[in-house]
């Protein structure tokens, strides 16, 4: 009887005064300034900041600490992002996507309130091009510091179409008869694949080899899990109408 009424005390608590420091915003802290960077900034998660259904952030200070709270976990990143830039005079930048000595550098304490309403449900990020432009190689190190990026700057939607390239050789060779070298042939090489995937082209820059495929899998599900851990919605690629060129001729299907 006692864990049920902590439970629901526990329960009640987080739904009337919001989640403090959250693990997913102390790990974000820790990745960009190092071990321990988040015990240094108090955080919560406080849903009834939201005001007209639009995402809060608010900045103050709290037991000597900056205290940023916001409506969403969303919300609450920007406004760390925010602090960073506007009061520690820290630019999390795609040349600097860390903070460098942070060990002796004191985060200043606000004197008021600060209060920013988000005035856009969906805030979208990247292209097709940008996939094979700028990121067609990257590993989870480097994908894992530009989604910390994508957090601070408040974004909730960004586009996701790493393992697009898994997806279709398995939906190839496992309902349409293809051999793993036909499904490779039809599929672009790395930095190629955002113009494959508009339909422009097929095969070029391939064939890709076998563990291009396995670390791709890998890849994508970490992506799409820290998106979704930072609340952020990957926008997943749909079928764009395009298949093969040989097609009906391998499967007696007519496209």
């Amino acid at each position: 009887m006692k864990k049920i009424l902590l439970s629901l005390f526990t329960v009640f608590a987080l739904v009337a005064f919001g989640q403090r420091n959250p693990a997913e915003v102390s790990a974000l802290l820790d990745r960009i300034g190092g071990e321990g960077t988040s015990a240094r900034i108090e955080t919560r998660v406080k849903k009834s900041l939201s005001e007209d259904g639009m995402d809060v952030f608010e900045i103050s200070a709290r037991k000597g600490k900056p205290f940023i709270q916001g409506s969403s976990l969303s919300a609450l990143t920007a406004g760390v992002g925010w602090y960073l830039n506007h009061y520690a005079h820290i630019n999390i930048s795609w040349s600097q996507l860390t903070i460098d000595d942070v060990e002796n550098y004191v985060f200043p304490i606000p004197e008021k309130e600060e209060r920013h309403i988000c005035s856009a449900d969906y805030r979208y990020y990247l292209n097709y091009c940008t996939f094979s432009y700028s990121m067609s190689t990257w590993t989870w190190e480097r994908w894992e510091k530009e989604i910390d990026w994508m957090a601070l700057h408040g974004i909730n939607m960004p586009l996701q179409i790493v393992g697009l390239d898994v997806v279709w050789k398995r939906l190839l060779t496992e309902y349409y008869n293809y051999t793993s070298e036909e499904a490779n042939d039809f599929i672009a090489g790395p930095c190629f694949q955002a113009w494959w995937g508009m339909n422009n082209l097929e095969s070029w820059g391939g064939p890709n080899p076998h563990w291009w495929y396995e670390r791709q899998a890998v890849l994508a599900k970490k992506i799409c899990d820290r998106m979704r851990e930072l609340g952020m919605q990957p926008v997943l690629p749909g079928f764009s109408g395009m298949v093969p060129s040989d097609f009906t001729e391998k499967t007696g299907i007519s496209a």
